[in-house]
């Protein structure tokens, strides 16, 4: 009797065990139960007043912690997106936590010690210390990309409200180019903070460049010369400057004239991360993973090869292996505006530059749209397929929805048999029992 009790009490320590080590979806696991009771966990509460999803914490009203597109969930991507919550480098600690990255978990031993030593070892370690440095996003990585939604939601340039940059025209009024609607209810206003000089030796040239050409939006700027911008997002509504949470922007076809000595330099300020092709062609100069983290990121990007407008890109979502590497794309979050200089030093001959610039690009994009990248709306869900299902639009769309997705209602049906199917085959299992 002594024996079969020891073994029971062994079975159930297994089976509690082997529960810590799954990833539940649900908002309540069996280890937020332990936390309860006396002696078990941390004895603490950890994620009750949010969504638990292996190692982190979402916000309550996400609805779902993590996963494609997440920022424009009720809950924000502060509150939902893994990567916001990991970048901010707040860990649970503390009872009715949320948004913050939960304790690492460790496997206990095998063998009759497991969890009867009255120990610590298998619990969830305690968090000590200040809390962690906070990294920056990495928009290297495709489920990052995916997760905040920057392929799907980024600026397109195809309207041109106003083109007065620096007060040289060729429009009147206010001073800018002001590019209309680069998303929905949001413009983008760029304006010179110092001196610009455009090319005044082509009569078809200089400002007549300026504004947006093949979903690019294009500044034209002279040998010789150099330009502080102002790049700000503007609520098309009110008139004024409109922070966005998460937005890439990307500068294309950085290379220079004939001349050995020429240079083209983009200097962007305030980035929170950036990418640049493997084998870019760009001199990079050193931005700090620190500055990076805060928001504050500030790097020069360089030319370093020759180019023509032969070579041009002719769509941000389709480079070629060359136009990707005179290309970077930089990442902002929580911003209304940032800065660019731009210059062109060291040439013989007096000259005109066109600088390109879109939103995202093939250096984070795919050139082509899945399904797995649509959003189902309400009791619908994704095809099996998705992932191998190409949409009709980039990014997909609406009207890709009934060859995505597939009704809730439908699945269920499908794999649910009929009352007297089921009645069926309980009668036949329990004559197969007798």
């Amino acid at each position: 009797m002594a024996l079969r009790s020891a073994l029971f009490v062994v079975a159930s320590v297994v089976t509690i065990d082997a529960s810590l080590y799954t990833e539940p979806d649900d908002t309540v696991s069996l280890l937020q139960l332990q936390a309860n009771q006396p002696g078990m966990g941390m004895g603490t509460n950890l994620c009750t007043t949010g969504l638990r999803s292996g190692r982190f914490c979402c916000g309550g009203d996400c609805g779902k912690c993590g996963g494609r597109g997440c920022q424009n969930r009720p809950g924000g991507g502060n509150s939902c997106c893994t990567t916001r919550i990991t970048s901010s480098g707040r860990r649970c600690n503390g009872a009715r936590m949320q948004n913050c990255l939960l304790p690492k978990r460790q496997r206990r031993g095998m063998g009759m010690g497991m969890g009867m030593g009255g120990g610590d070892e298998g619990e969830e370690e305690a968090l000590e210390g200040p809390e962690p440095e906070i990294p920056p996003v990495d928009i290297a990585e495709p489920t990052v990309v995916e997760e905040l939604a920057l392929c799907e939601t980024s600026f397109e340039f195809t309207n041109v409200i106003r083109s007065n940059l620096g007060g040289a025209g060729p429009d009147g009024g206010d001073e800018g180019l002001l590019f209309g609607e680069v998303s929905e209810g949001t413009n983008l206003l760029v304006s010179a903070k110092t001196s610009y000089t455009p090319n005044m030796l082509n009569p078809t040239g200089g400002v007549l460049r300026n504004g947006a050409r093949q979903g690019f939006g294009v500044i034209n700027l002279a040998s010789g010369s150099s330009v502080d911008l102002s790049f700000t997002l503007i609520d098309a509504s009110t008139g004024a400057s409109k922070t966005e949470t998460d937005f890439v922007m990307t500068f294309f076809d950085g290379d220079h004239g004939m001349g050995h000595e020429s240079r083209e330099s983009i200097a962007i300020n305030g980035m929170s991360s950036y990418i640049v092709d493997d084998d870019s062609s760009l001199d990079v100069s050193e931005v700090t993973d620190a500055s990076l983290a805060a928001g504050q990121g500030a790097g020069t990007f360089t030319s370093t090869l020759r180019g023509t407008k032969e070579d041009n890109p002719i769509s941000p979502l389709s480079l070629s292996i060359l136009q990707a590497r005179r290309s970077v794309t930089a990442y902002f979050q929580d911003k209304a505006t940032f800065d660019v200089t731009l210059t062109e030093s060291g040439y013989v001959n007096p000259q005109g530059r066109n600088i390109f610039f879109a939103g995202a690009s093939s250096l984070i994009c795919s050139a082509e749209a899945k399904c797995s990248s649509y959003e189902c709306p309400l009791n619908w869900q994704l095809r099996q397929d998705a992932e191998f299902i190409t949409c009709s639009t980039k990014p997909c769309s609406v009207v890709d929805n009934e060859f995505c997705c597939t009704q809730v209602e439908e699945i269920a049906a499908a794999v649910t048999p009929p009352a007297s199917m089921g009645m069926g085959m309980g009668m036949g299992m329990g004559m197969g029992m007798r």
